[in-house]
């Protein structure tokens, strides 16, 4: 599904360089859930722009559902974009002046689909997240939770093979952000891939794998060890070798 094998990404001035991801490997199989945890600058959001493809790489090879990006223009990257990855942000995005419904639709139209084919994906998602009766809505109207339900519908409206959700319950209260993650864990037992930067260490334990990022690498060991069904999991002990 995704591949990354020694993806570097290097921001250059006049006086200095950063390096923001080095020698970065990761694969991601199709139908998981993989938390991403790191300490603030580590490379998360690096990884994640390079891996929505809103960023190019310095070195390295980056192939997504069979894909390799290299080398494809902006407008090959734009449709693969498009067509195979969805987004889920901290901050929703959506249009103000525009409705639930709309909102969703904006994405679809870049697509080509019918206006019947944009319809029936559109009440698809919104029946997924539960808010297909407030199509008409407004964002303003919703709570901060429910316009986060709005971001995943208009994510699975495009119906990618793997969504990209940066903190998605970052700007919500702890029954909210309970809501929107049983969402996301309920989409992922229906087969959708996600990945997930997340600065908290009980979502990082609730999902199938975990990684750490620090100092744009991948670290050869895993902080928090997944939530098992029947108790809850202290941190794990293991250290760096």
């Amino acid at each position: 599904m995704l591949s990354m094998k020694n993806i570097s990404r290097v921001y250059r001035s006049e006086t200095i360089q950063t390096h923001a991801l080095r020698d970065f490997s990761l694969e991601v199989e199709k139908g998981e859930f993989v938390a991403v945890t790191g300490p603030s600058g580590s490379g998360k959001s690096t990884f994640l722009n390079v891996a929505g493809l809103l960023d190019s790489f310095t070195q390295g090879e980056y192939t997504l559902d069979g894909t390799n990006v290299s080398g494809l223009t902006d407008d090959d990257l734009s449709r693969l974009r498009n067509e195979k990855i969805g987004f889920i942000f901290q901050n929703y995005n959506l249009i103000p002046d525009y409705s639930i419904f709309d909102n969703v639709d904006m994405p679809l139209r870049y697509r080509g689909l019918s206006a019947k084919q944009r319809r029936n994906r559109i009440e698809y998602a919104l029946e997924l997240v539960g808010l297909a009766s407030r199509h008409n809505y407004l964002p303003s109207q919703l709570s901060g939770g429910q316009q986060q339900r709005v971001a995943i519908a208009r994510a699975l409206a495009g119906e990618p093979k793997i969504l990209l959700a940066d903190e998605p319950t970052g700007n919500l209260d702890s029954l909210m952000a309970r809501q929107i993650m049983d969402l996301l864990k309920e989409i992922n037992a229906q087969g959708s891939t996600i990945i997930m930067v997340t600065h908290d260490p009980d979502q990082a334990r609730e999902v199938n794998r975990n990684i750490q990022i620090i100092d744009g690498q991948i670290t050869d060991y895993s902080i928090y060890a997944p939530m098992q069904p029947d108790s809850s999991i202290a941190l794990d002990k293991q250290q760096p070798a």
